[in-house]
């Protein structure tokens, strides 16, 4: 059994008392379109409610009024409809749009993971992919991919434009208020803090993420690595080797609020993942609005999404990855995050209300 490197502040800082803005997830009930939101009617269709889905609605709920379509509303709504993730249903996405392309109404989809759709040889995406190419005539239906063409440029080939994935630019002004309270709070250690956010399993790099800990004495020396999520029951065996090799699991589901401290506890982020989750990017993008370093794997989506857009990150390959790790680590930015974040969000935002036939915001004129 290797030695505990546990410092004494860690937990209480994955453990904010005060932080509720965000405790409820998608709502059931269909918003009023009052508050925020500056166009109310925006119908939104997803088949699940599961990982970044509720996130990435609570941010139509307050831009647009959105609120949640139901099956047969889909057909004949008036108002513009946006489906979550094409991806989850898209047979359906193309065979809606192009009936209420008939009617003259807007339907707009986003591709959460446009890679395979856009340069995979399998038949199932090649067909996919030649659906697409050809929905692109429609004017009345929009194609948005989440990753730039920027960092991936097939995707140009079966989407109309692109946003930035939600998370990149999606923090209040109170969240952010919240987790700076809560760095204020830290008492840190003699060592760096890295963690690893969200559901732990393979496709996130779990498994290298505990074994590099367990063999490096070199990197429990300088670092307290955590896993803040629920560890997949595949993956049991490696959260005992990172627990042996003195890091921390909080194997549970952990809340919104609770990711927010996991965020201010920290110093980097781990975002090395395999080809299999190289498109998640909630977690970087969460730690990029937050100005903390992103550690990715060389040569990956992530990495050219960094580098790209000027986001705090460690880069490095596989092999080596140590080694790297060991040395400088990328200094907290908050300010180069705030104004990255800004800049997505004005950026996503006007090519939304483009797609969607809304009107644009009107720039405030001082009396």
């Amino acid at each position: 059994m290797l030695p505990a490197a546990m410092g004494p502040s860690v937990r209480s800082d994955l453990q904010p008392e005060n932080l509720e803005a965000r405790a409820g997830g998608w709502s059931r009930k269909a918003s009023t379109g009052k508050g925020q939101g500056r166009s109310a009617g925006l119908l939104v269709y997803s088949r699940s409610e599961a990982g970044r889905r509720p996130a990435y609605f609570r941010v139509l709920e307050r831009l647009f009024g959105a609120r949640r379509a139901r099956l047969r509303s889909l057909l004949f709504a008036r108002a513009p409809v946006l489906f979550l993730m094409v991806e989850e249903a898209f047979l359906l996405y193309v065979l809606v749009g192009l009936f209420r392309g008939l009617l003259g109404r807007r339907t707009v989809g986003l591709l959460l993971k446009p890679g395979p759709l856009a340069v995979s040889p399998r038949w199932g995406n090649r067909w996919r992919r030649a659906v697409l190419q050809r929905l692109k005539r429609c004017r009345a239906v929009r194609t948005l991919s989440i990753v730039p063409f920027s960092v991936l440029p097939p995707a140009a080939a079966i989407a109309d434009g692109y946003i930035y994935e939600f998370q990149l630019w999606d923090l209040s002004e109170e969240e952010r208020k919240a987790v700076n309270a809560l760095r204020a709070e830290r008492r840190p250690g003699d060592r760096l803090v890295l963690t690893a956010i969200g559901s732990q399993c393979g496709r996130k790099g779990f498994d290298l993420f505990a074994d590099i800990y367990a063999r490096s004495a070199r990197l429990r020396a300088c670092y307290q690595f955590i896993a803040c999520g629920k560890v997949a029951v595949a993956d049991a065996e490696h959260a005992e080797v990172l627990r042996e090799g003195g890091g921390v699991t909080v194997d549970r589901f952990i809340s919104d609020a609770e990711l927010l401290g996991a965020y201010a506890a920290s110093d980097a982020i781990w975002c090395f993942y395999p080809r299999t989750g190289d498109q998640a990017f909630g977690i970087l993008g969460r730690a990029a609005q937050l100005g903390l370093p992103a550690v990715v794997r060389e040569g990956s989506l992530a990495h050219r999404l960094c580098a790209i857009e000027d986001v705090p990150h460690l880069a490095a390959p596989m092999v080596g990855l140590s080694a790297r790790l060991a040395g400088p680590l990328p200094p907290r930015d908050e300010l180069r995050g705030r104004r990255a974040a800004e800049r997505f969000a004005v950026e996503s935002e006007a090519t939304l209300r483009a797609a969607l036939g809304l009107a644009a915001t009107q720039p405030a004129v001082d009396a």
